[in-house]
This record gives C-alpha cells, sequence and structure tokens, in this order.
C-alpha cells in the first residue's frame, strides 16, 4: 500500500473559487452598497481575483454583462458577470 505523503516544501495552490464564491466576491466589492458594481469596484474584485490587468478585466466585464447599458452592474446583471469571469478562467467546474 503507497501512502502519500504531504510534502511541506512544495507549493500547494487553493482552488480558484466557485461561481457561488465569485458572486459573494463581486458583492463585498459594493463598497457603498447600493447593489450595484461601478467600473472601480469591480477592478478592485477583479485585482483581488488576481487579474493581470484589473481595469481591462473590468471593462470587458461591464461590456458582457451591463444589459442596460448604464455603467453598472446590478443584481439582475450579476449571473453575466459571473459566467464572463467563468469563461476568462476565474472558477473551477463544480
Amino acid at each position: 500500500m503507497v501512502r502519500a505523503i504531504f510534502n511541506p516544501t512544495v507549493n500547494y495552490k487553493p482552488l480558484p473559487p466557485t461561481e457561488d464564491q465569485l458572486r459573494n466576491i463581486f458583492k463585498k466589492y459594493d463598497t457603498n452598497n447600493d447593489n450595484k458594481l461601478s467600473r472601480e469596484e469591480l477592478k478592485k474584485a477583479f485585482d483581488y481575483l488576481g487579474a493581470l490587468i484589473p481595469g481591462f478585466r473590468a471593462d470587458r466585464g461591464l461590456h458582457h454583462a451591463d444589459a442596460n447599458k448604464d455603467g453598472y452592474v446590478n443584481e439582475r446583471e450579476m449571473d453575466e458577470l459571473v459566467k464572463y469571469a467563468v469563461r476568462v478562467g476565474f472558477t473551477v467546474k463544480a
């Protein structure tokens, strides 16, 4: 029988967030509690998620999710933002 050995010298990476965790992360960055995400709030959220160019990801997230083109992602548009984040690699499939 082979036993698995934990090797503390190996850097184990945590799994990316799930879709529900992504939704909660985005909601956490609604810093003014207006139930919608501005470009700056999205930029901070994508920075937290590890985006190399968070401003670009915020712009693209708005482009994909902002159905009414008001410059914000509201609660109804949040699913499209999460789908975008999943599509570009910020989560794992459950």
